[in-house]
Parts: C-alpha cells; structure tokens; sequence
C-alpha cells in the first residue's frame, strides 16, 4: 500500500514513516511554495494537509492523491519494486533490493556465528580439544570450495538448460571454470587481508591485555562504515553513525566484562613499558582497520557483477543481455577458497611438524570446521543481499545469543553490566532497522516531491 494512501486513512501511522514525515515536512513546505506545482509536489502538499487537518478547507485537495489502480506505469513499477514495504525492507536498502532473503540470511548468519562460537569455546575450553587450528581453516576452505564449485557448476541458467546437448554444457563448463581461475586474481587481496588480520593478533596480546584488544578489536563496526563510504560511496547518515557508535559501545561493554583477566599473557605491572604497550596497541587498531577494508573489498568484488557468461546467453543471479564477463557469488566463494587454501594447508602441516593434520579431530571438530565454511557462504550472500555494515550488526546481535547461551550452557559470566551491554547492543540493532526504514522514506518523499512516477494531477 502507497504510504501517502496509509497515512491519510484514519489507521495508526508506521513509527517509520511518522518520523521521515517530521523530519522533512519543514523542507517540503519550502519545496512547495517556491516550486511550480509538479505531480509529486501536489500529492506531498496533500499529505501535508491531511496531516494537519486545521486551515485545511479545500475538499478538493482529497483528489489529487492518485488512486493505486493509476500506478501501473513502468516508472511506478520500478519505483515501487525499489521501495519494498516489508517489516524488514530496511536491510535490503542495495541493489539487490530483495528485504526477504536479506533478512534471511543475516538471521540464519546469526545463529550460525553463534552456534560457531559456543562450538568452539567448549572444545577449546571445556574439554580441551587438541587440534591444528590452521588445519580446521585449511579443510573449512576446502568444503566451502566443494560446495562453491558444485552450485557453480550446476546453475542452469549459465550453462544452458535442456535446450542444449551434454557436450556443449560440459564444454561451457570448463570454460567457465577456467575463466572463474583467470580472473581470480583480485580475490588474492582479502586472503592475504585475513592472514594478516589473523596473525598481527599474537603480537597484540602479547603486549595488551585480553579485555583491551578485544574492545579495539569492537570498533570493526566503525572501521567497516568508514570503509563503505570511502571505497563504495555508501551514504552514511548521521543517525546511522549514532546508532553503530552505540552498538559499539554495548558490544565493548560486553567484551570486556566477558574477557578473562589475561595477566598470564602480558608482563606484570611494572614490567610493562610504554613502548611495548604502544606496539600492542597499534597492532590491535592496524588489525580492526584490516578487517574492516577486507570485508568492503569483499563487498565490492562480490557486487561488481553478478553474472557470468561463458559462450551462451545465460545470466546468473543478477539477469541481463550477453556482455562483458564478471563472476557470481559462488564463484567470488571458489577464488577466496583457492587462495586460501594455498595459504592455511601449508601453515597446517607446520602446526603438526609434517605428521597428519587432522590428528585429534573428533566429530565436533569437524562440525566445527562444517560451520566454519557454512559462515563463510552465509557472509558472502549476507553481504550480497545487504551491505557489510549491515552484516556486522547482525555479527553484534549473535553476540548476545552467544552470551545469553554461553551463561546457560557454561556457567559463562552474565553480571549487571553485561546484561547492560546486551540490552544497549538489542536496542541498537532494532534503531538501526529503524534508521534504514526513515531513510527509505526519506528517498522516497524526495522522489515525490521531485515529480517522480506515480503521481498525476486529476
């Protein structure tokens, strides 16, 4: 239903469209009255009215709202698939612009970091599991590779369905296969982004404690906004920004009463000099803004196309005409993994001194290690279907599943303060659903008070 048509009904208004309303009716009266009267113009001044019904004695205003059957331009169309009105449509606020299946898969990104992270704590600190950590990321590498390849090579719409023979459908597929490898060159940049990322964290804690790195390690949220702006040209809003500077903050607050006093892994109070406390600093803020440029490369490799064309006129998730070639999810999915692999097998076997990598694995570290490389998938289509700093805020709220169920399954600490940090983190994480839905209506006002498709005079 058209917002203008809801608002004007005498139903309760959405909270959303209440407060794009207050914030631009100022603008609008002044758009109004110095502008000719265009179609979009004349529907926001009728909203106006409607909305404040006193001095409001002109009847006639009622018809130059347009009625829905009248929206069926190709204009209204796309503007109307555009502008989703669905209670989750503000996380889809890209160019995939499907509210459904962002949503879905940042929920189900959720449980899974949080199904991770407990998984992980209770082998690594509660039965104190034995195993090469550089093994499970080498062999969670090679299972996302095998899924990538096989929903890569399988995809119909890339190389041809029934219509073509056997011969021809394996002949676009090696083709397709070694044009993904010419071309995955650029995905080498966030393998190598991880590794360090991975590493520089030794040197941070050997110089700060445990509860200070992983408060700096929380401004990743700002890191990657920055990012967007910078490498993606995101706009950014300043209600945005407020709300994920909150959300640090109850991520913060969070991490560190959770963080285990860590003076076995540093000097002793008097030992510790400024510069070696410096350092350590340094290396946990070089590491936060390396995680934060890794997942906006990511984002921009992943959205730089979405359809690849070996020979054939096929499409892949984003549709459209034979032309240049450029990769799909799936095959962003099969180079990280390639580079990957090259990088953590080898780390792999230094771990174990050449001996069998996969000693001491039991069935919970390979189900640890199958979640691993179902995150990495639920990452990329999270990022695709949304943005990155959309994806670290889903990243925050499976931060309190995972207090909440480390306390009921661990005995894990969950005091006042902690308690205090999940709620802030849960009350952002809805403020920031809350700020993309303003924004949404805010473009849409623009777009009317422009003149845009739509809307006519009667």
């Amino acid at each position: 239903m058209d917002p203008f048509t809801f608002i004007g009904q005498g139903t309760a208004r959405p909270r959303f469209a209440m407060k794009a309303m207050m914030m631009v009716e100022s603008g609008m009266d002044r758009h109004i009255s110095t502008s000719p009267p265009s179609n979009g113009a004349l529907a926001v001044e009728h909203l106006h009215q409607r909305h404040h019904p006193e001095g409001n004695g002109d009847a006639h205003h009622h018809a130059l709202l347009v009625r829905e059957e009248d929206a069926t331009s190709a204009g209204g169309k796309a503007a109307a698939a555009r502008s989703p009105r669905s209670p989750s449509g503000g996380f889809a606020n890209d160019n995939r612009g499907n509210p459904f299946l962002a949503a879905l898969f940042l929920g189900i990104l959720a449980v899974e970091n949080t199904a991770s992270m407990l998984a992980r704590r209770y082998a690594v600190g509660v039965i104190r599991l034995k195993f090469s950590k550089n093994a499970v990321l080498a062999v969670n590498e090679l299972m996302k590779l095998a899924f990538c390849l096989f929903m890569a090579t399988r995809d119909p719409q890339k190389h041809g369905g029934g219509g073509i023979n056997a011969t021809t459908r394996r002949r676009r597929r090696r083709a397709h296969l070694r044009a993904v490898v010419a071309g995955s060159r650029p995905m080498a940049v966030p393998a190598v982004v991880y590794l360090v990322v991975n590493l520089i964290s030794y040197p941070a804690l050997e110089r700060i404690n445990a509860s200070v790195f992983t408060a700096i390690s929380q401004l990743k949220v700002l890191a990657t906004a920055f990012f967007a702006v910078l490498m993606l040209g995101t706009p950014i809003s300043g209600r945005k920004w407020r709300t994920l500077t909150v959300m640090v903050l109850g991520v913060t607050l969070v991490s560190w009463e959770s963080a285990p006093d860590a003076d076995g892994l540093t000097k002793s109070g008097g030992d510790v000099i400024a510069w070696d406390y410096a350092v350590g600093i340094a290396c946990a803020g070089v590491q936060t803004a390396l995680s934060g440029f890794g997942s906006i490369y990511f984002e921009m490799m992943l959205k730089r196309g979405s359809v690849l064309t070996v020979g054939g006129g096929g499409t892949g998730l984003g549709g459209g005409e034979r032309g240049p070639e450029t990769f799909s999810v799936w095959d962003r999915n099969i180079q990280l993994a390639m580079y990957s692999i090259a990088i953590y097998l080898p780390m792999a076997f230094l771990d174990v001194g050449g001996a069998n990598i996969l000693e001491g694995w039991t069935p919970l570290v390979w189900g640890i290690a199958c979640l691993h490389a179902s995150g990495g998938v639920l990452v990329a289509l999270s990022v695709l279907y949304s943005s990155s700093v959309t994806k670290t805020v889903a990243v925050c709220a499976s931060l309190v599943l995972t207090t909440v169920m480390g306390n009921a399954l661990f005995d894990a600490p969950l005091n006042g303060a902690i308690g205090l940090g999940c709620a802030v983190v849960v009350i952002a994480v809805f403020g920031y659903r809350d700020d993309c839905d303003v924004e949404e209506e805010l473009r849409r006002l623009r777009r009317l008070a422009e003149g845009g498709p739509g809307f006519h005079r009667s």
